[in-house]
C-alpha cells in the first residue's frame, strides 16, 4: 500500500487528479450557467484552475474559443486527453499558475469555478490572481467567480465519507472521508481528509490539509474594486458545495465588469 501526505496543493491536486471528477454530479447544468453568464461578452474565454477541464471543454462544445489554465501537471494530461478524445480544435491548455501567468492573448470572459477562489487565503495571492485577470480582459469583458456562501456562525464536523458520486470503472473502490472546522470571524474553513483509491492489489491512500478562505458579498466586491473592476453583479451558482452544511450548499456567483 502505497501512503502519502503532500506537502501543498499542487500535490494534493496530483494525488486526486484520476479520481476527483467521479465525486461531482452531472456539471451540464454548471456548462450552462457558465455559458450563459460567457454569452454576454463574447466568445474568447479563460478558465482559470481548469483541473480536468469538464467545464472548459463543455463551452469549447457551445462554440466558445477557450483557453484552460492549470499548475497541475497530472491535471493538464488529463485535460488534454480529454480534448483529445472529442477531436475539439478551438480550445487550448496552458499549465501555469492564476497568480503569476502571462499569456498573449486578451479575453472577453474569464472565470473561476467550483470553489476553487478560496483556495487562496492570503490577500497578496487574492491581489495577484485578480491584477492578472484584469490585464489579461479586453475592454467590456468580465471575470466570474464561484463562491461559497460564509456560515455565519463557528461550526466543526467530525469525520463524514464520501462515496464517489459518479460510478468509477469496475473494480475501482474509491472514498474520501474529512473533518471540518470553520472559524467565523476569520472565514476560514480547515478541511482534514484522507483518500483511498484501490485496484486489483494497488491501494493508494493520501492524508491531507487543506484551508479556504470564504467571502461575504460585501468584502469580495470590495476586493474586486480594489482590483479596479467597475460593474459588479451576482448570479445564482449551482448546488454543490460539499464541506459546508446543507442550508449552506448553494454556490453564488460574482461577476465583475472591466470598462
Amino acid at each position: 500500500m502505497k501512503r502519502s501526505r503532500p506537502a501543498d496543493m499542487k500535490e494534493i491536486y496530483a494525488l486526486r487528479a484520476d479520481t476527483i471528477d467521479y465525486f461531482f454530479p452531472d456539471r451540464e447544468d454548471e456548462i450552462e450557467i457558465w455559458a450563459d453568464i460567457a454569452s454576454n461578452y463574447g466568445k474568447e474565454v479563460l478558465h482559470l484552475m481548469c483541473g480536468t477541464g469538464e467545464l472548459t471543454v463543455g463551452l469549447a462544445e457551445r462554440d466558445f474559443d477557450v483557453t484552460g489554465l492549470d499548475f497541475t501537471e497530472a491535471m493538464i494530461y488529463l485535460v488534454k486527453e480529454r480534448i483529445q478524445n472529442k477531436n475539439l480544435k478551438n480550445i487550448e491548455i496552458v499549465q501555469d499558475d492564476a497568480r503569476h501567468f502571462s499569456l498573449n492573448k486578451r479575453f472577453d470572459f474569464i472565470f473561476v469555478s467550483t470553489g476553487d477562489f478560496h483556495h487562496f487565503v492570503e490577500r497578496d495571492e487574492i491581489d495577484s490572481l485578480l491584477a492578472k485577470a484584469y490585464a489579461h480582459l479586453k475592454s467590456g469583458g468580465a471575470l466570474g467567480i464561484e463562491l461559497y456562501v460564509p456560515p455565519e456562525e463557528n461550526f466543526k464536523r467530525g469525520d463524514k465519507k464520501y462515496n464517489p458520486i459518479r460510478k468509477p470503472p469496475e473494480g475501482q473502490t474509491i472514498w474520501r472521508m474529512n473533518r471540518i472546522s470553520y472559524h467565523a470571524e476569520k472565514k476560514l474553513l480547515e478541511i482534514m481528509e484522507d483518500f483511498h483509491f484501490e485496484e486489483n492489489d494497488d491501494v493508494k491512500e493520501g492524508e491531507y490539509d487543506i484551508l479556504l478562505r470564504l467571502f461575504p458579498k460585501i468584502e469580495i466586491e470590495n476586493i474586486l474594486r480594489d482590483a479596479g473592476f467597475d460593474e459588479i453583479k451576482h448570479v445564482e451558482g449551482s448546488n454543490f458545495s460539499p464541506y459546508l452544511p446543507d442550508e449552506y450548499s448553494k454556490t453564488w456567483i460574482v461577476v465583475a465588469e472591466k470598462d
